[in-house]
């Protein structure tokens, strides 16, 4: 069960069948559209555009988990010190890290956001695995 649910919120799947896609392209790019959802599950017809607008605090909450383990990576490999300004080169690699990688943690907010909105549904994932 817990194969099933890493294996399709990674793969950015449906919550409820984890077998429809969420978003309407695989990839982040381009990105003017890397965040349009689909309305329905097209396996299990589910409806997965619940808000119009979510999954902004989740995406906060990765952030702040990027910059905790840039910082915690960074102190035990290099060190921080005021001395030779390295607290500031750790916060630009954090800052950098944070957007570059933003796309795809938008994505991963809205992900989480529906895995924790819509139930799993045991009797539509049998279904659509016999399919």
């Amino acid at each position: 069960m817990l194969s099933s649910l890493l294996s399709g919120f990674f793969r950015e799947k449906c919550p409820r069948c984890r077998q429809g896609s969420i978003f309407t392209q695989k990839g982040v790019l381009p990105l003017k559209t890397c965040l349009q959802v689909h309305e329905y599950c097209e396996h299990c017809k589910q409806k997965i555009k619940v808000e119009n607008n979510y999954g902004q605090g989740m995406n906060f909450v990765f952030i702040v988990i990027i910059v905790a383990l840039t910082f915690l990576l960074y102190a035990l490999l290099v060190g921080i010190s005021f001395r030779d300004n390295s607290i500031f080169i750790c916060l630009g690699i954090s800052v950098f890290l944070s957007l570059a990688l933003q796309p795809w943690l938008m994505r991963l907010s809205r992900v989480l956001f529906l895995y924790l909105v819509i139930p799993f549904d045991k009797e539509q994932a049998v279904a659509g695995q016999r399919k």
